[in-house]
């Protein structure tokens, strides 16, 4: 086959098979099977990897046990004794706070026991004291699931292990939909947020898995503000967290993260690469200054209305994107009549990055349209009345000569 035929079959290939160009927001070596990561100041996703997919995931189910604890109780340093029942039901190989047979603890100790060390003896006493049963429980997270919309979510159980008939689930995106709720609520953020509690009793001091993980792989884990973990064979190593940097606040969900090799830090390494990949590569830019010239159009009476900007615009962009890759366009009426009163809409003004809309505003009249006479009408009037005076004067004129 000559060059010329070659070359012919390559285009006609790529034509019927376009190549899938990565975008540069599309991070490297992310172990994780599904991402969500939001921009928090302004709710926007900023990066997303199969995010909707129904999932396992572990742990990261005591958000949902913690929030609706939060929400049962009315007094969080209330004491409540662990009897020999609540631990005869817990599986051995289950991650535990460390509370003892029939210690005396308050409701406090026992959420910061379910999110901090992720306990299963933490999260089955909130289930008992509160709903009297795990099953009762388990029916209020699912009602709050169904409260927050969060479709594509159900739960079985407080703990998150896994069930015979598949049923406990979610979703990367419903978990980043409850965190961003639970964060509302200020007992639940300082628990999420806290590295070191010592239970009321002194007797016990909980860590944090990122504590854990800092220590144990001497790994830098200050760009994280708080964190819940999860981890099964069938689920992976899943992480939810948030994370700030200058002033902008994210949040991250991440879920079945590999461990093959052993590696039981693929998750926090994932998060470290995304979380690292927004701070270093974009920020808030303004785009738009209050009061500046959008356009500056005509009535039909010769008269001309500027119109401005009615806000400062500020997005979350690229560093490298310039003014010049913008593009500002005026939409709507280029000339007004007398039917425009102040206020009325005549149009929008959109700034675009590439095809991508960033900002749209209604451009308003700033006035009332009144009638006038154009300026050619008026010459045009003035000359006719010169001229009808002047052949009164000078009529007046010859008759006097007569």
């Amino acid at each position: 086959m000559n060059f010329k035929k070659l070359k012919i079959l390559l285009l006609f290939i790529l034509f019927l098979f376009p190549l899938n160009f990565v975008s540069a927001d599309e991070i490297e070596d992310i172990s994780s099977k599904n991402v969500i990561l939001y921009n928090l100041n302004d709710d926007s996703v900023l990066y997303e990897k199969d995010s909707n997919d129904v999932t396992l995931i572990a742990s990261m189910t005591k958000i949902m046990t913690s929030i609706v604890a939060l929400e049962n109780i009315k007094d969080l340093d209330e004491t409540v004794v662990l009897n020999d029942s609540i631990f005869n039901s817990l599986s051995s190989d289950l991650s535990m706070a460390g509370f003892k047979r029939n210690e005396k603890v308050t409701y406090r100790d026992l959420i910061y026991g379910a999110l901090l060390p992720s306990g299963a003896d933490a999260t089955h006493s909130l289930a008992i004291f509160i709903s009297g049963s795990e099953e009762s429980y388990v029916k209020l997270m699912n009602e709050k699931a169904k409260e927050l919309g969060l479709e594509n979510t159900h739960f079985t159980n407080t703990i998150g292990i896994e069930t015979s008939d598949n049923m406990h689930y979610s979703t990367v995106k419903d978990i980043a939909i409850l965190l961003k709720y639970c964060l509302k609520n200020d007992s639940f953020k300082e628990i999420f947020m806290t590295d070191k509690y010592v239970t009321s009793d002194g007797l016990i001091t909980l860590k944090s898995t990122k504590s854990k993980i800092a220590n144990k792989y001497n790994m830098d884990l200050s760009f994280i503000k708080g964190l819940k973990t999860g981890y099964t064979k069938k689920a992976g190593l899943c992480l939810a967290s948030i994370s700030s940097y200058n002033d902008v606040n994210y949040l991250l969900v991440t879920a079945g993260a590999s461990t093959e090799n052993d590696n039981k830090i693929n998750h926090f390494l994932d998060a470290k690469r995304i979380y690292t990949y927004y701070f270093d590569n974009y920020s808030y830019k303004k785009i738009l200054k209050k009061g500046k010239v959008i356009k500056k159009i005509k009535t039909k009476y010769d008269e001309e209305i500027v119109l401005k900007a009615s806000e400062n615009v500020i997005k979350y962009l690229k560093n490298d994107v310039k003014e010049n890759d913008l593009k500002y366009v005026y939409e709507g009426k280029t000339v007004l009549d007398k039917n425009i009163k102040k206020g009325d809409k005549i149009g929008k003004y959109v700034i675009k990055y590439k095809d991508k809309k960033l900002y749209e505003e209604d451009v308003l009249s700033p006035k009332t349209v009144k009638f006038k006479l154009k300026y050619k009408y008026k010459i045009i009037i003035l000359i006719i009345i010169t001229t009808i005076i002047f052949i009164k004067l000078f009529t007046k004129f010859l008759k006097k000569i007569k």
